[in-house]
């Protein structure tokens, strides 16, 4: 009786370690507190070097005075995520006054409609618009009502969307016809002016109930998958008017795609869409796992992993999540080392900093604030539905491996406890 007690003794005992392991790989309490600190102190770096608090703006010079709208839209989500880090609430305090810094980039014309590329007169040049960039701050919008509840920022990007399927391509003589548009004059139409536009629907769906923005969603996507889908599962960069396409692959694309595949899942339950995001997820990761991560800017990586987060929060799948998280944390702590400049705590990419274009600092330092922010565990407030059906197609290779943990324990468990019978 003793030995079968002290067999069920360590059986309990060797389910408890397993509960305890880190499988996923996502960093322990006091390196999340770690990350934490360095998210604030890379923002503050920011703030302390470009922040114009005037005008709730920030020195630029590639579009005037001020940064372009793609890097102030970097700036408005990675405000977000330090927002949605534990202990970190207080930052939803700042989100009213760069609100109205986003007002300075309006169309004086017709202040509803899309942001343009720069500040608008009388302080900017004003400049093209382009729909991608209305796109990163309607994801940014989003995620500050979620923060919030504060309806105004739901309202906003709502109204975001509605401008940017204006930018839906009805011109049949393209090859393979649809799709949005890069920018407004433009006959381009980039997986960055689509893929995004389908999460932000997804999300927006999911938020509001309103079918329109799940039909979009999927419209988008299924036109993504249909165009510019490499062989290989990773997305080519645009498809020219002539129909030509450029087969460059930039991570964003990759994280955008997947997650705008896993909401769309979570919305419909319909498996197809999450075997998708899963595939999109292991090829993007398998291929930027091999060092190729270095050759995208942070910006974009930013994007990535914030985007790629949401397929591994939808689907519950342990192997990409240590897939992820292996990246992830491999990715912020060289560059931390290596691409930080110890003087200001500024993203300068190993360049002095007062050599660098400012709009380039500002966007590096951003997506690391984004970065940082997620893993010290800024996650995306829970907007989904209960998902019914999980993924288990990834799922075996840790659950035998976890079977096989448990066995071994007790084979081992069962051995002391003969031994110890015989002496």
């Amino acid at each position: 009786m003793a030995g079968k007690l002290t067999l069920l003794t360590l059986f309990a005992f060797a389910l408890l370690v397993l509960g305890l392991l880190n499988l996923s790989n996502a960093p322990s309490t006091s390196l999340m507190e770690l990350y934490s600190k360095r998210a604030v102190a890379t923002f503050n770096a920011l703030q302390d070097h470009y922040y114009v608090s005037s005008l709730n703006l920030y020195k630029g010079s590639t579009c005037g005075n001020y940064s372009c709208l793609w890097t102030y839209s970097q700036i408005l989500s990675a405000l977000a995520y330090l927002s949605l880090t534990p202990g970190l609430d207080n930052f939803t305090n700042l989100f009213n006054q760069y609100y109205l810094g986003l007002s300075h980039y309006s169309n004086p014309l017709n202040p509803s409609s899309g942001y343009e590329s720069a500040v608008t007169p009388p302080i900017g040049p004003g400049g093209d618009t382009y729909y991608d960039d209305n796109e990163w701050v309607t994801l940014a919008l989003i995620k500050m009502y979620l923060a919030t509840n504060n309806t105004k920022y739901l309202k906003r990007a709502e109204e975001l969307f509605n401008f940017i399927i204006s930018g839906w391509s009805t011109n049949k003589s393209l090859k393979c016809p649809g799709g949005i548009y890069w920018r407004v004059g433009d006959l381009s139409r980039n997986t960055v002016s689509n893929s995004p536009a389908a999460e932000a629907a997804a999300e927006l769906y999911l938020i509001t109930g309103n079918p329109s923005y799940l039909k979009w969603a999927i419209k988008i996507l299924n036109w993504v998958n249909q165009c510019l889908r490499s062989p290989n599962g990773l997305y080519y960069d645009h498809i020219n008017p002539d129909g030509t396409i450029d087969e460059t692959i930039w991570s964003y694309n990759q994280g955008t795609t997947a997650a705008a595949a896993a909401l769309i899942y979570e919305a419909t339950h319909n498996e197809s869409y999450l075997i998708l995001a899963e595939d999109s997820a292991y090829a993007s990761l398998s291929y930027f796992s091999q060092g190729a991560i270095y050759s995208q800017p942070p910006e974009f990586n930013a994007i990535y992993f914030r985007s790629l987060e949401k397929v591994i929060e939808i689907s519950g799948n342990s192997t990409l999540s240590q897939m992820y998280w292996n990246l992830l944390l491999t990715y912020i702590n060289n560059t931390w080392v290596t691409y930080r400049d110890p003087e200001t705590g500024l993203i300068t990419m190993g360049l002095p900093w007062n050599s660098v274009n400012p709009d380039d600092a500002e966007i590096w330092t951003a997506a690391m604030v984004q970065l940082y922010s997620i893993a010290a565990g800024s996650q995306q407030p829970i907007i989904f539905k209960a998902i019914a059906i999980k993924s288990t197609h990834a799922q075996w290779p840790t659950l035998i491996g976890a079977i096989a943990a448990i066995a071994l324990i007790m084979a081992i468990a069962y051995t002391i406890v003969r031994v110890k019978g015989r002496s």
